[in-house]
């Protein structure tokens, strides 16, 4: 992959990688000039995309039915977010012929299914942390601390712990289900909030953190 520039852009951060070398910077400070020169661009992009005017040789990925061996379980393959469907793609080729249970934790948490044949089983798409957080104005957040306490004697704590024991408690309840199904299961968990999720779990998992660009690498080989 020398010489082609892989870009991840999300909500919250755009990343990329570059001759094997990773960065990352918040979206409100990615600046088209921080880009190394390559001689292709591939990227994949749930923001904004503009954020890449003005790069003339720039293939957007998009969602496939089928990838190698993997096979999409959405009516409408296209409807699949791009970073789901690279994540799924990049996780295989980590752990070919196993049972993969994704976990991505970004401003959205989502959770997908890939059986060791390649099918998608689905999956579902929750707020993540920071959304979560801010769905209700009044009492507003930022914070990222997970304090898993039961009781609050202030109504900031009280938003705080009671927003951290919803998101924990639904990825500990996801996870648990499916090891009920699936007891070989590989638990991975990606996303901008990986780690400070993966403090507070309940069960071990893999931290993978640059699966849509290894995804998207395999994307661009292809």
């Amino acid at each position: 992959m020398d010489n082609i520039l892989l870009i991840d852009i999300g909500n919250t951060a755009v990343k990329w990688t570059f001759n094997g070398e990773y960065h990352s910077v918040l979206t409100v400070n990615f600046k088209l000039d921080l880009l190394p020169k390559a001689d292709q661009v591939f990227a994949s992009c749930v923001g904004d995309q503009s954020l890449l005017s003005g790069l003339n040789n720039v293939v957007f990925a998009t969602s496939f039915d089928q990838f190698q061996s993997f096979k999409s379980a959405y009516d409408t393959p296209q409807d699949l977010g791009v970073d789901r469907f690279l994540t799924m793609i990049g996780a295989m080729h980590h752990y070919p012929d196993q049972n993969i249970f994704l976990i991505d934790a970004g401003s959205a948490l989502t959770f997908d299914l890939v059986l060791a044949n390649g099918k998608h089983q689905g999956g579902l798409i929750m707020p993540g942390l920071g959304v979560l957080r801010r769905s209700f104005e009044k009492f507003s957040s930022s914070s990222k601390h997970l304090v898993l306490e039961m009781n609050a004697d202030n109504t900031s704590d009280a938003w705080e712990y009671g927003t951290a024991q919803m998101l924990m408690s639904v990825i500990n309840q996801q996870i648990e289900s499916r090891l009920e199904q699936y007891g070989d299961l590989k638990i991975l968990l990606t996303g901008g909030d990986a780690k400070i999720i993966n403090y507070r779990l309940a069960h071990p998992v893999e931290i993978q953190p640059h699966l849509v660009l290894d995804g998207l690498a395999l994307y661009a080989q292809a």
